[in-house]
């Protein structure tokens, strides 16, 4: 239990605080008491029931790698997931989905990446009813263009226009993204974890 003056000053701090902000913290916090658990006994790991299906969109393979990375990560955590290219991914799935992650480049003048096209538009197109679905999208660009991660802020846009939940909000990537990532990874563990909690 925190004491009254540092009780106080949270207060302070989510009165500030937009709903996005505050699920995007509560969020960070339990991956970060996720990750501790995880150091000091692989005994306290929670299994989670649910099981995201990781989407990526790349060009040059770096989307493909963090997807890799973050299904890595799961593994450890004793989370099941699937990767799965984007070209491959049925749209008429989504409906399925409990928590669906999207990890999409963007090319040229905002352009989803080649492999990526078809799901671009069939999402963009599509009249799913994703209300049980909790999603996630990670935009990876360079902020030297225009139009930074535009492909992934349109699929999250879409997504959310579809019904589904953001378990956290939109996140862009430089092109030095791996720290931005690294800590997405950790945001994206807690929420999953809540999503157990909720889910039973």
């Amino acid at each position: 239990m925190l004491a009254e003056n540092k009780l106080e000053v949270l207060k302070d701090l989510v009165r500030q605080y937009s709903r996005e902000e505050i699920i995007w913290t509560n969020g960070y916090l339990a991956g970060l008491l996720a990750q501790n658990e995880t150091r000091e006994s692989k005994e306290t790991i929670v299994p989670v029931s649910v099981k995201p299906t990781i989407i990526y969109g790349t060009e040059t393979g770096n989307s493909k790698k963090l997807a890799t990375q973050l299904q890595t990560v799961f593994k450890k955590n004793k989370i099941q997931s699937k990767v799965i290219d984007a070209f491959q991914y049925p749209v008429e799935k989504l409906e399925k989905e409990d928590f669906l992650i999207v990890i999409m480049s963007t090319q040229g003048e905002g352009d989803p990446p080649q492999n990526a096209v078809k799901f671009f538009d069939n999402i963009s197109n599509s009249s799913a009813n994703l209300s049980k679905t909790r999603f996630a999208v990670l935009g990876l660009g360079d902020s030297s263009y225009p139009l930074f991660c535009k492909a992934g802020e349109v699929i999250d846009e879409q997504l959310a226009r579809l019904g589904a939940q953001r378990a956290l909000p939109f996140q862009k990537a430089d092109v030095d993204f791996t720290p931005v990532a690294e800590k997405w990874f950790t945001e994206i563990l807690g929420s999953l974890q809540q999503a157990t909690i909720v889910k039973t």
